[in-house]
């Protein structure tokens, strides 16, 4: 059986890993794996960068090997780090590990590499792949697409502009082109915002930043975790709650465990801590202060993420929609949170005046050497660059040409776009709904291309252990 992996970021190295494992079992595996040149081996967000641009969460939370939780850390234990359980490090470090890691495996399954992009997939009368990329042509049995991020928002159409930078990685390629003493804009107060002020903390403190967003608020601190033992999201009370309710959980459930959840942890939070604004100036200085409640809230959230796609699809359509409209803002900016490290550095900041924050955002004006950010009370900020940091496009459409492979795929309908972002695939194995050609059991997407599905997998460990279900299914499908 021969086996593609398109991409090799945190998905295709996962997915690499269990067809190693496949591999001692039947020796016949023929395995090839693409990806472009830049981030074979790390993805885009662990791809060579500057130093500063740090993990979000620490190092005891982060593995590319489900079955080993401290994988990571004795890994770094190796390369010298004293202590490194509870620190955040470079994301570019986390990069080295991933791809020590991924040539392992390599190794050992005797897989083919190819550094080029794959320009089309095509289902053959016989059920096999057809893969075109400039190196050639090639059929094959199975795939994997695991082609990353989608691409970066663009609401105003600027990329067209030459002061526009659309996509911000790597940092250190792009930030260092913007003039000296340039007058900045973020658009975004996401993570992304974070490595951009970082960066220019320590590399570029001529720039005069300023961010902007509808909230001019940040994601959360991380504050301080706990083991979290539930009581009430349990996969029992799952299955129950399910079959109550024909195969459904109302949305009005999970909010009243979460509450449950919360006092069970002896916290005497007020009605309006979810109303709160968190990533506010104030907010980060008090969770600064008192890293405790906020980290308990975090790790009940955090804690989740085995269940979450489980949950996520209990919900019923409408129910999704009013989690999307009423919480998904507040769970987000919780649930991805900032290093207290760099939330201490973003209010000294801050409060020394050396960026502004601005909320309210409703237009920008485009000129031919600069910009205009229009706030809701009609005054206007002037900007020489912009920096995109508003995040990535989830709503896919056959319209959709920046990613060639997946405009192709949409457009023959081979992939069917999700209601509430990406595309369709069944759970947990992610195999590939078609409007064509129905249930693809040998065509596997993985990652963001999936997040409508598999909701909230922007973790590495959601990704990581997903792979699993996906090669059994191949294995059992191809039999």
């Amino acid at each position: 059986m021969k086996i593609a992996i398109i991409g090799m970021g945190v998905a295709g190295i996962s997915v690499l890993r269990e067809w190693t494992k496949e591999k001692e079992r039947n020796q016949s595996l023929d395995i090839t794996c693409f990806g472009d040149e830049r981030t074979f081996g790390t993805g885009i967000p662990y791809q060579k960068d500057n130093e500063n641009l740090l993990m979000n969460v620490p190092a005891e939370f982060t593995t590319i090997i489900p079955e080993e939780e401290d994988d990571f850390v004795h890994w770094l234990l190796e390369q010298g780090e004293e202590n490194p359980r509870f620190k955040y490090y470079p994301r570019q470090l986390f990069g080295n590990y991933l791809t020590e890691r991924m040539k392992d495996w390599l190794k050992q399954s005797k897989a083919k590499v190819v550094k080029e992009i794959v320009q089309t997939i095509r289902i053959l009368p016989n059920n096999q792949f057809r893969l075109t990329t400039s190196y050639g042509v090639e059929d094959f049995d199975a795939v994997h697409l695991c082609i990353g991020n989608l691409p970066y928002k663009d609401p105003y159409n600027l990329i067209l502009h030459p002061n526009f930078i659309f996509n911000p990685f790597p940092m250190g390629e792009n930030m260092p082109y913007i003039p000296e003493g340039a007058r900045v804009g973020v658009l975004g107060t996401g993570l992304t915002s974070i490595d951009i002020f970082r960066y220019s903390q320590y590399n570029r403190p001529d720039l005069k930043l300023s961010f902007f967003s509808n909230s001019g608020r940040f994601k959360s601190i991380g504050g301080k975790s706990k083991s979290i033992d539930y009581n009430f999201f349990t996969k029992e009370n799952i299955r129950n709650a399910k079959e109550d309710n024909k195969g459904f959980i109302p949305l009005e459930t999970y909010i009243n465990w979460f509450k449950k959840e919360i006092e069970n942890q002896k916290l005497s939070l007020n009605n309006q801590f979810m109303d709160q604004a968190f990533g506010s100036k104030s907010n980060i200085k008090q969770d600064l202060n008192d890293p405790n409640e906020i980290g308990v809230v975090q790790s009940i959230l955090l804690d989740m993420n085995p269940l979450l796609t489980d949950l996520w699809m209990a919900l019923t359509e409408t129910d999704k929609q009013i989690f999307l409209q009423k919480y998904y803002g507040q769970w987000d900016k919780l649930r991805s949170s900032i290093p207290a490290e760099s939330g201490k550095e973003l209010i000294s900041a801050w409060e020394e005046n050396k960026i502004k924050v601005f909320g309210n955002l409703t237009n920008i004006i485009i000129m031919e050497e600069s910009f205009e950010f229009i706030l809701k009370d009609k005054k206007s900020q002037p900007i020489d660059y912009i920096i995109n940091a508003i995040g990535t496009e989830k709503n896919v459409s056959f319209e959709m040409n920046r990613i060639p492979l997946l405009h192709q795929l949409l457009n023959e309908r081979i992939l069917q776009p999700e209601t509430f972002g990406a595309v369709q695939v069944t759970l947990p194995d992610l195999s590939t709904i078609s409007q064509k050609y129905g249930v693809i059991h040998n065509l596997k997407i993985h990652g963001e291309l999936i997040s409508g599905i598999q909701f909230g997998n922007n973790s590495v460990d959601i990704i990581s252990e997903s792979a699993r279900d996906a090669v059994k299914d191949i294995v059992a499908y191809m039999k």
